[in-house]
C-alpha cells in the first residue's frame, strides 16, 4: 500500500539477480535464535543457553558472556556506543553490558513482560512488552534515560496494532523512522509511523509457497528497504518502505532462517536455527551503498543491532 508522505531515501544501487554467501560462522548454538551487528568487526548471537557469544567477521569468537540469572537471554541489541542490551524475559528486565558489568536499566511494574527490543536512531529504545496478563501487546519507547515517553497499543480505528499472546515480535526502526514488526502469530510484517499511525501490513504471498508466511525477524537497509524472514519457506522477503514487494532471496541454501541483520556494507546477516550458522549474503552489486551525503556514508553503525 503506497502511503503519502513518506520519507523517500534513492535506490542508488541495484540488486544481485543471484544473491551469494560471502561467508558463514558456525556459531556452536543448537538453536540459534538471534543475531545483531555493531560497526564492521563485532556481530551478537544467541540461542536458548543462558550465553551470548561475540564474534567477528571472520569468524573468530572474540568474548562469551554468561547470563548471571541463569536464563537465555530473549532479545539482543546494541547501543549507538556499541554497549550490549539484552532481554531476560524470565527476570522482566532489559540489562546493559558495560565493561563486563551487567546492570538492569529496565524492569516494568506490574503485569508487564518485555520480550524483544531495538535501539532507535536517537538512542532511544522501542520494547515490545506482553501487557495484562499476556491479553494485549504494548510497543513502549524509552528516552535514553529509561523514562518512559510512548506506548503503541492500537491503531486510529481501536483495532490491536500486534496479536496478543506471549509470542516472538522482533522489531527494528527504518531509516524514514518507521518502526517494522515481525508479528510472527499474526503472519505479518506491520509497519507504523514513529507517532504510531499504522502504514500498513505485509502478509506475503501464499500461493508462492506451500506454506503459510510466518516472519520471525525484520531489519533494514541504507535504502530503507524492509527485509524480513520467511523461515517455513526458508527465504527472505524484500520490501520496499511502503510495504511493496521488491523480491526474494530463496537461492542461498537457507535452512530454517530466524535472526536478521545488516552490516554497514549492506550485506545481510541470516542466523539459521537448525545449522547454528550466521550466512553473509551479499545481495547488491556492490558491498557499498553511497547516499548524496558524504557525511552519512561514513556511518557504519547498525543501530539497534538491525539496520544501517
Amino acid at each position: 500500500m503506497q502511503v503519502a508522505g513518506a520519507a523517500l531515501f534513492p535506490h542508488n544501487k541495484p540488486m544481485l539477480e543471484t544473491p551469494y554467501i560471502l561467508s558463514d560462522i558456525p556459531t556452536g548454538f543448537s538453536p540459534l535464535y538471534g543475531v545483531s551487528y555493531f560497526d564492521n568487526e563485532t556481530i551478537c548471537t544467541r540461542g536458548d543457553v543462558c550465553i551470548i557469544k561475540m564474534y567477528n567477521l571472520q569468524g573468530s569468537l572474540m568474548e562469551s558472556i554468561k547470563i548471571p540469572s541463569g536464563n537465555f537471554p530473549q532479545d539482543i541489541a546494541f547501543k549507538q556506543n556499541g554497549d550490549l542490551l539484552y532481554i531476560d524475559r524470565r527476570d522482566k528486565s532489559v540489562n546493559i553490558i558495560k565493561n563486563t558489568q551487567i546492570q538492569t536499566l529496565i524492569r516494568p511494574m506490574g503485569p508487564r513482560q518485555p520480550h524483544n527490543m531495538c535501539s532507535t536512531s536517537a538512542d532511544e529504545l522501542l520494547v515490545m512488552m506482553d501487557s495484562k496478563n499476556g491479553e494485549e501487546t504494548e510497543l513502549v519507547r524509552y528516552s535514553p534515560e529509561s523514562t518512559e515517553i510512548q506506548s503503541l497499543t492500537k491503531d486510529d480505528r481501536g483495532r490491536p496494532l500486534f496479536s496478543s499472546g506471549m509470542y516472538t515480535r522482533l522489531l527494528t526502526e527504518n531509516r524514514n523512522l518507521d518502526i517494522c514488526v515481525a508479528d510472527w502469530f499474526a503472519r505479518a510484517v506491520i509497519v507504523v509511523s514513529a507517532t504510531g499511525e499504522l502504514r500498513f501490513r505485509y502478509t506475503g504471498f501464499p500461493r508462492d509457497f506451500g506454506e503459510p508466511f510466518q516472519p520471525f525477524d525484520v531489519t533494514t537497509d541504507r535504502q530503507a528497504n524492509i527485509l524480513t524472514t520467511d523461515f517455513r519457506n526458508h527465504c527472505i522477503h524484500i520490501l520496499d518502505q511502503n510495504g511493496n514487494f521488491l523480491r526474494y532471496i530463496g537461492n542461498c541454501d537457507l535452512h530454517d532462517p530466524r535472526g536478521l541483520c545488516v552490516d554497514c556494507a549492506d550485506n545481510l546477516l541470516v542466523a539459521e536455527r537448525n545449522t547454528g550458522k550466521v550466512k553473509r549474503i551479499r545481495y547488491y552489486d556492490d558491498c557499498l551503498l553511497y547516499t548524496s551525503d558524504a557525511a552519512d556514508d561514513m556511518q557504519c553503525v547498525d543501530l539497534g543491532g538491525r539496520r544501517i
